[in-house]
């Protein structure tokens, strides 16, 4: 892993990947969603576990890991 993203409970592990990922660039939420065009409420609920990462499109995962320079693999519980 390029950031070494931390590993977490079974329940917050892609949430708090994203979240990591996010501040570790330094990015707010309304930045990021800015820079990829993935809504800010979206983030906020990826970051807050109201929606599960790992069941979000392919093409979101892609836009924030590219976004985070960060791998697919890296944000999601594989």
């Amino acid at each position: 892993m390029k950031y070494g993203v931390p590993m977490q409970t079974e329940n917050a592990k892609a949430i708090s990947k994203l979240k990591w990922a996010r501040e570790m660039r330094g990015y707010s939420q309304q930045s990021l969603a800015d820079a990829t065009g993935v809504n800010v409420r979206n983030i906020r609920a990826m970051e807050c576990g109201q929606i599960d990462i790992n069941k979000a499109y392919a093409s979101t995962v892609y836009k924030l890991a590219t976004a985070l320079g960060v791998t697919m693999e890296e944000l999601l519980d594989v």
